[in-house]
């Protein structure tokens, strides 16, 4: 009764914003909880929880202070909880040592402090050096999914994280914790689809991979349950067998791709998601493009135009350089196309004309990589 009551006060204490009172009445009730015990091993299973949800609790009112000693401190205080958990409830301390890494990352987000994301890397690997892939396997492959979205964020820290994915998904399986397993999917998709961009090699392996990952968790994802992630899944997937298409010159590929995009422009539409609803089309265009080259007729050259130009509608030169300048070097390309086909030199220049005012906007912009992308172009 004297830590409910302890507990109301820190309750009314925190929505009146006073965080040091919050801390000082928590404080005082995993007093009363530990009081007249020389050794918290002693303690019954239920206030051992009960204590380490008190210290959890205060942690999160470190966050709330919004500074970098408080970040700290919070992780500080949530490792602790999950320490004083530890057994009586090993799903519950094990959620808290991942919020334990979740408080060091924020310390990199909010105040730009590398040793946060370094500090949670770390604190990963201990945690998952401690779980049994077999006993806890989903708690492990939990810890492998949060080490790699830690990984994932340093410079060169992807290929690790694809192989947290990958090795997690060896041993989990689908029934185990469907949400996880097509998280874990998606994840390794986007991340090997990364990896093989980076790459920039003619083998196909990594893309291949991207493929059966996002495939599987698209199978996964009913788009009546989430209609948005559904419609990223089958972007991704767009944009995989694309490149896959564009570098095998397989037409099936290019035709999946085209299908993907076009599924998930039945809900990222032009009035509800004006700016993917143009990243569709742009991902249209470059299939259509391809698939152009093919075709002897022009009706897929000039769809292809078309798309872009759909694109552009949504991607102004002003708000949107980046986007602005592929597709309009894009649209210059599939014009060129269109115009050697035609034995239109005129046409020809003009489209030189469009891709070189593209290379030259994102130059003057200050964007080097993209330039040098739409260079290859």
């Amino acid at each position: 009764a004297a830590v409910a009551g302890l507990r109301a006060e820190a309750a009314a204490a925190l929505e009146a914003g006073r965080f040091a009172e919050v801390d000082r009445i928590l404080a005082q009730a995993e007093m009363q909880l530990l009081a007249g015990l020389s050794d918290i091993a002693q303690m019954p299973l239920e206030s051992r929880v009960a204590t380490g949800e008190i210290r959890a609790d205060r942690g999160a009112t470190s966050l709330l202070t919004l500074s970098a000693d408080g970040y700290r401190e919070a992780a500080a205080r949530l490792g602790e909880a999950s320490a004083l958990v530890g057994l009586a409830d090993p799903v519950r301390s094990h959620a808290l040592a991942l919020a334990q890494a979740d408080a060091l990352v924020r310390l990199t987000d909010d105040f730009s402090d590398p040793s946060g994301l370094e500090s949670a890397i770390a604190h990963l690997r201990v945690v998952l050096a401690g779980q049994d892939n077999f006993d806890e396997t989903v708690l492990w492959a939990a810890t492998q999914e949060r080490l790699g979205m830690a990984l994932s964020r340093q410079a060169k820290g992807l290929a690790e994280a694809a192989s947290c994915y990958r090795t997690a998904l060896e041993d989990l399986r689908q029934a185990q914790d469907p949400a996880l397993w097509i998280r874990l999917q998606r994840r390794l998709g986007t991340a090997a689809q990364t990896l093989d961009e980076q790459a920039d090699s003619d083998d196909t392996d990594l893309i291949d991979e991207a493929i059966v990952a996002l495939r599987a968790a698209l199978a996964g994802t009913p788009r009546a349950e989430d209609a948005q992630g559904w419609a990223r899944l089958h972007h991704d997937l767009g944009r995989a067998l694309y490149a896959l298409g564009r570098r095998t010159g397989a037409m099936a590929e290019l035709e999946a791709a085209f299908n993907s995009f076009q599924a998930a422009a039945g809900v990222w539409t032009r009035e509800r998601a004006p700016e993917l609803w143009a990243g569709l089309h742009h991902g249209m265009g470059l299939v259509l493009s391809a698939m152009g080259e093919r075709y002897s007729e022009s009706i897929v050259l000039e769809e292809a135009v078309s798309n872009f130009g759909m694109a552009l509608e949504h991607r102004p030169r002003d708000g949107a350089l980046p986007a602005w300048s592929a597709s309009m070097a894009e649209q210059g390309l599939a014009l060129v196309k269109l115009a050697l086909r035609r034995r239109d030199m005129t046409g020809a220049q003009q489209a030189l004309s469009q891709i070189m005012a593209a290379l030259q906007a994102a130059q003057q912009a200050g964007l080097g990589a993209l330039g040098a992308e739409l260079q290859k172009t």
